[in-house]
């Protein structure tokens, strides 16, 4: 065989072994492990209460994660624990992503019974978990972002005394929203709007506010610190208002 075939067939030989490393590379599995240790915690403008010496308290919070990451798509767990022992949640996730967009389903679970009731346990009436669906948009130029969640089936349920089947009835209750990140010198920040559409899961929670309703603005400052040539962690302080329940709350974060 001449040179001048030889050429052509070592020349789409390297483009396909090059492709076929870029595939490689992309399809490499992934393991995220992470915790957190945050002051009190607060999730969409709902602060997570504890039980101490029989009265709620803002309690500090470790919460721990872990996820399974290969092309675009994620699966994991998410946790938080308090220290008086009273509260415990954990969370799985499944996600997509995609040129922006990543879908994600995430099961909640944060019964205040935890210890005594069974965690797989899923009918629709009785089951303390919260299944929602979630789609989110990250513009490509602008450091802005949109989330809409909606929760499709478990324990948000309408709470209307009228009516018998008033706790079979599932809520839907959505959650809208609009996050602009920006930096400061050498500390970045998180801003946030949250929204919900009518009355349910966030606001007052079920209470007496309606409709459209801003539930959530937070402002999340945080700053990685290096500790060693091979690890750091970051600190991170939120200032966080839910205007529907008229409270404050001011949250510090230190990731491990």
């Amino acid at each position: 065989m001449k040179c001048t075939v030889l050429k052509p067939l070592i020349i789409v030989s390297l483009l396909l072994a090059g492709e076929y490393a870029m595939s490689q590379e992309k399809c490499a599995l992934s393991v995220k492990a992470s915790a957190e240790l945050v002051s009190s915690y607060i999730w969409r403008g709902i602060p997570s209460y504890s039980l101490l010496n029989e009265q709620a308290v803002l309690s500090p919070n470790l919460q721990p994660s872990l996820g399974f990451e290969i092309g675009g798509f994620e699966v994991g767990a998410w946790g938080s624990t308090d220290f008086t022992g009273s509260f415990s949640e954990l969370d799985l996730y499944a996600a997509y992503s995609i040129k922006g967009i990543t879908a994600t389903i995430t099961d909640y679970y944060w019964d205040p019974d935890f210890l005594s009731k069974p965690y797989f346990h899923y009918k629709n009436e009785t089951t303390s978990h919260l299944i929602e669906g979630m789609l989110t948009y990250d513009f490509e130029k602008f450091p802005l972002s949109i989330s809409v969640a909606t929760m499709l089936y478990g324990a948000d349920k309408k709470y209307q005394d009228v009516e018998e089947d008033a706790k079979t009835t599932n809520n839907y209750s959505t959650y809208i929203e609009l996050g602009y990140t920006f930096k400061v010198k050498e500390s970045s920040f998180d801003a946030l709007v949250g929204m919900t559409t009518a009355d349910g899961l966030y606001g007052d929670g079920y209470g007496n506010v309606t409709g459209f309703g801003v539930v959530n603005l937070g402002l999340k400052g945080y700053k990685k610190i290096k500790l060693s040539e091979n690890y750091e962690t970051t600190l991170s302080s939120s200032f966080i208002v839910n205007p529907q329940q008229d409270k404050a709350f001011l949250v510090f974060g230190i990731s491990f």
